[in-house]
């Protein structure tokens, strides 16, 4: 895959992305509500070594107590310290307990100690760092070394009282909703990302330009459920399904410039792609433009044509190889004027023989001549070899891919196989694409005929 076919994954999916963030995001927001709000409150004490009466011994004294504020970090969350807070104010809590909830900073090159109590009560927080500090102070004096005046060498004096916090410091609501956004974009992008890298089935004109350097003549979208694609080209000509079909007969124009090539052959990867409805459609809009069109059902295993068009099926390219009847006979007029239609005609037992025979070339040879052009439709390539048969005798083929059934690997094994017929394939039709859900120019058509429609009922009630 290029860069451009994963941003094109990416915009693709563009709503799978959008929902994805938001549910991030709302789910980030709700689980920061659940959460219990959490406070801090802080207080301060600075270590402060006896007077000396030098200033040697001031420096020196500043050295002792310097070594100490990290060791009287430790006491502050002891349970020297603790068990006289929480006999002080009464709380019910283990002093390992509360010590989980108590950080002692000391910031740089400082003998400051910034006690710090989280909780979810700001008032009950409050009191704790300031009664930590106070008991800090006394236990200070008990284990610090008397002076020769019996007094401490150090002592602790609280510089900060702690005060009551206003707002919680977690949960971080903002944060938590952005982050649960971010990372439902991250897991949107991956989604599309290995939908696009595992995905096996071709949807778009994209996934058949990754597959190979094949053209791609057109996409024709699905007909009405119910109503075959032929029969909606023939009986509604001027919808959007006639104008794809006329789309491919347009690229099918400019890939044959010389109008050299006269036989085409339609065919598919496998069984269900919808080739003969393809191939059927093309032969109708070639024959409104005024072409003399032959259209042959070379599908001798389970021809669809007669079914399609309700012709007889008895009489057809069979009985015509077989030299049964002659060829003129058995072609059946259908749809456009010009169109002529030869069904397959009953099945044979060895439609690979028939298929492959000198009968079959003459007869194409012949209608070369007669007809300006003539569509085979033929088995699909990967089912049988009869494709690549009537490759041989044709003067160029084009294949029909279904959206979303046509897979990329089974696709490329076609090509593969009909290019070793050394036949010039003219080009991949895309079949049964999604319809666009307006089209201004088609809309603005049907809403001119529905307003001479309703002028026409108020000037005739009847």
């Amino acid at each position: 895959m290029t860069l451009r076919s994963y941003f094109a994954a990416l915009r693709k999916r563009w709503p799978i992305l959008l929902v994805l963030t938001l549910v991030g995001g709302v789910a980030g927001f709700f689980y920061g509500s659940l959460q219990t709000e959490t406070y801090r409150s802080q207080a301060s004490v600075v270590v402060i070594p006896a007077q000396g009466d030098s200033i040697g011994e001031l420096v020196q004294g500043s050295s002792y107590v310097e070594g100490l504020v990290s060791t009287y970090s430790v006491v502050a969350t002891s349970p020297v310290v603790l068990d006289r807070v929480i006999e002080e104010l009464d709380l019910s809590i283990t002093p390992t307990a509360l010590a989980r909830s108590i950080s002692v900073a000391t910031p740089l090159d400082t003998t400051v100690l910034e006690i710090s109590v989280t909780g979810s009560n700001p008032a009950e927080i409050t009191d704790i760092a300031n009664t930590i500090a106070t008991e800090l102070s006394g236990a200070v004096e008990d284990l610090s070394p008397q002076t020769s005046d019996s007094g401490p060498a150090v002592r602790v004096e609280q510089i900060k009282t702690a005060t009551e916090p206003n707002a919680p410091i977690a949960p971080n609501k903002r944060l938590l909703a952005v982050t649960g956004a971010l990372l439902g974009l991250i897991a949107g992008v991956a989604f599309a990302l290995m939908r696009q890298v595992f995905a096996t089935r071709i949807t778009t004109r994209n996934d058949i330009s990754e597959v190979t350097e094949v053209p791609v003549l057109g996409e024709v979208f699905a007909a009405r459920e119910g109503q075959g694609l032929a029969r909606t080209v023939r009986e509604n000509s001027t919808g959007t399904v006639a104008e794809a079909v006329r789309g491919v007969a347009a690229a099918l124009r400019f890939a044959n410039l010389d109008r050299e090539a006269k036989v085409l052959l339609v065919t598919s990867p496998e069984a269900g792609d919808g080739k003969s409805s393809v191939a059927l459609s093309l032969s109708l809009v070639l024959a409104e433009q005024g072409q003399r069109v032959l259209h042959v059902d070379a599908d001798l295993r389970r021809g669809t044509v007669a079914e399609m068009t309700g012709l007889e099926s008895s009489v057809g390219l069979t009985t015509v190889l077989v030299g049964d009847v002659h060829p003129g006979e058995a072609a059946q007029q259908w749809g456009q004027s010009g169109l002529d239609v030869l069904t397959s005609g009953t099945l044979p037992p060895n439609p690979g023989q028939l298929l492959s025979s000198e009968h079959l070339r003459e007869f194409l040879r012949a209608a070369r001549t007669e007809y300006d052009a003539v569509i085979v439709d033929s088995p699909p390539v990967l089912a049988v070899s009869d494709a690549r048969w009537l490759a041989q005798s044709v003067d160029g083929i084009v294949i029909v891919a279904r959206n979303r059934r046509t897979k990329r690997e089974t696709l490329a094994r076609a090509i593969a196989d009909l290019e070793a017929t050394r036949t010039p394939i003219f080009g991949i039709v895309l079949n049964g694409a999604r319809k666009p859900e307006s089209n201004p120019y088609y809309a603005r058509t049907t809403d001119t005929r529905t307003k001479k429609l309703w002028r026409a009922r108020e000037t005739d009630p009847r």
